[in-house]
């Protein structure tokens, strides 16, 4: 037992230290009275960002936008943390602790910690903006007054005030579960404040760093033209060593709404009638699969369990059985996630791409009304011909060793979490003709199968709709024809050895060269049958047989 004396051993003292219960104890030792509080509040904000951040989201900024997330992140990943355990949410509420010390950061922190808190923000928050400069004589003989800055900023024209940000505040408490949603949701605040901090300048170095191994100083980001690598991208660099990267910097992944159009939403409402009423049937075909496997049954005739009034009779008689109960028999399926990854390279017909669309819009709403979660994501590259990524290869050198000379264009339809009626409109971006340019595979798999492997569900299902073998002329004009497709093969063994059930689907072309498990559709007409009877054999299999296609 520990006891309080003059001179403590210093196991002691330590235990006192981190166990303190209150300030006194803390005096009492010599120590500041609020040490200890900060430690705590520092040690549960670091353990909230660990375990609710996701760190690729970041790459969606600019290095200037970037402090500005990380700061809106932090107060919704603390938010999270308080809402259902009570020591980290006093801890947490060390607001003077935690608070950056800039002053416009510290009052956007506190304001974003109070709105998604269920709480009023400050009516003072982002810095007036300066008074206008006085106007010259030219101003009132007629002639336009010059621009003080050469380059504005894109959204100098519209500065964020504190009405706006408050706004944007209480739209994104609708978004703090959803990490992805939650990013898109508040670039319009982010960007205005990266505007804010360009004219009002507060340093650089005082605005709030992402914590952590994957985010190096934004000053060092900056200045190579490159931006921090994620956890993510650092063991695919080390699980595959052979495959290198000549720039990640015009990567993207973004939620699908960022590259809608109006079009996009007319042409999928424009749909061909007698291809719906085709694959609604088939959708229907899987849905009653799914549902007859998780009906409840009932056992009769047991001597324990649920009373079965229609056997009361029994008990009447003086030799009659005591077998009155029945019991019931839950035969469910497993909870299970479904990941369907759609290539989105130019190479896909209008008419393959037209039935993908259809296959994967009654698909989810089938596994939505069987209560399976499903994600929904693309892939494709954001350059063809014209190649910015390879011209600067080029003029570099043309190094031996280039590596992927195109950048990632990944797209998130819809994520796990999110109702399908909110994100079926953005299918229309599938139906685009111009939309996609190459096809990066290994990437993209290795990309869709860390999303799944980060669910909670015990199943986890990967389809992938592809038209053939990955290829990006660029890379294949600098490593080989075969560079993409033996990465491929590296990734989908390493998925394959997961916890993943991995099955590609080929439309148009034979893709069992690269995948164990494969199907191939020569027709665009068989899409949708292909895709859901795979899905019902899936989810219907017995738990735990990986090897069945």
């Amino acid at each position: 037992m520990l006891t309080m004396t003059g001179s403590t051993d210093p196991i002691t003292a330590a235990w006192l230290r981190c166990y303190a219960p209150g300030r006194r104890d803390g005096a009492l030792l010599g120590m500041a009275p609020a040490q200890g509080e900060d430690r705590r509040a520092e040690a549960d904000r670091r353990a909230a960002w660990r375990r609710w951040h996701v760190p690729a989201l970041l790459q969606g900024f600019k290095a200037e936008q970037q402090p500005w997330f990380a700061l809106l992140e932090r107060a919704r990943v603390e938010t999270l943390a308080a809402r259902g355990l009570r020591g980290m949410a006093r801890n947490l509420g060390a607001l003077e602790a935690l608070a950056p010390a800039n002053v416009t950061a510290e009052a956007v922190y506190r304001a974003a910690r109070a709105v998604f808190a269920g709480q009023a923000a400050s009516t003072a928050i982002l810095p007036s903006p300066p008074a206008p400069a006085s106007r010259g004589w030219w101003r009132w003989r007629g002639q336009r007054q010059p621009h003080p800055h050469p380059h504005p900023h894109p959204q100098a024209a519209t500065p964020l005030d504190d009405a706006a940000l408050c706004a944007g505040l209480q739209a994104a408490v609708a978004w703090l579960d959803a990490p992805e949603t939650f990013a898109h949701g508040v670039r319009p605040l982010v960007v205005g404040l990266a505007a804010l901090a360009h004219g009002a300048a507060p340093r650089e170095a005082e605005l709030p760093e992402a914590e952590g191994a994957s985010t190096p100083p934004m000053a060092t980001a900056s200045e190579a033209g490159e931006l921090p690598e994620t956890p993510e991208q650092v063991l695919e660099q080390r699980l595959f060593p052979a495959y290198r990267v000549h720039t990640r910097r015009w990567d993207e992944e973004y939620p699908a709404r960022h590259y809608l159009q109006p079009e996009d939403t007319q042409a999928l409402q424009r749909l061909l009638l007698p291809d719906r009423q085709r694959v609604r049937a088939l959708a229907h075909r899987l849905q009653r699969r799914l549902q007859a496997v998780q009906l409840r049954r009932w056992h009769f005739d047991q001597e324990e369990g649920v009373l079965d009034a229609r056997r009361l009779s029994r008990l009447l008689t003086p030799a009659g059985s005591q077998a009155v109960f029945r019991v019931e028999d839950a035969a469910t399926v497993p909870e299970a996630c479904v990941t369907l990854l759609v290539d989105q390279s130019g190479s896909m017909d209008a008419r393959r791409r037209l039935m993908a669309t259809l296959a994967i819009d009654l698909a989810v709403h089938s596994l939505t009304l069987c209560r399976i979660r499903c994600e929904v994501l693309g892939y494709t590259t954001c350059f063809g011909e014209d190649n910015p990524i390879a011209r600067q290869w080029k003029l570099q050198g043309a190094a031996a060793e280039a590596g992927r000379l195109n950048a990632l264009r990944h797209i998130i339809y819809k994520h796990a979490e999110q109702p399908w009626r909110q994100a079926r409109g953005q299918l229309g971006l599938m139906l685009r003709e111009s939309f996609g340019q190459e096809n990066i595979d290994g990437e993209a798999l290795f990309w869709a199968a860390n999303r799944l492997l980060r669910r909670r569900e015990p199943r986890k299902l990967l389809i992938v709709l592809s038209d053939g073998a990955p290829y990006d002329r660029a890379t294949a004009d600098a490593n080989g024809r075969g560079y993409l497709a033996d990465h491929l093969r590296q990734v989908i063994a390493k998925v394959e050895a997961s916890p993943v059930q991995l099955l590609a689907i080929g439309t148009g072309q034979d893709v069992s060269r690269y995948y164990r498990h494969a199907c191939v559709v020569r027709q665009p007409e068989q899409v949708p049958e292909v895709l859901f009877k795979q899905l019902g054999e899936l989810l219907t299999a017995t738990f735990g047989s990986k090897d069945r296609p």
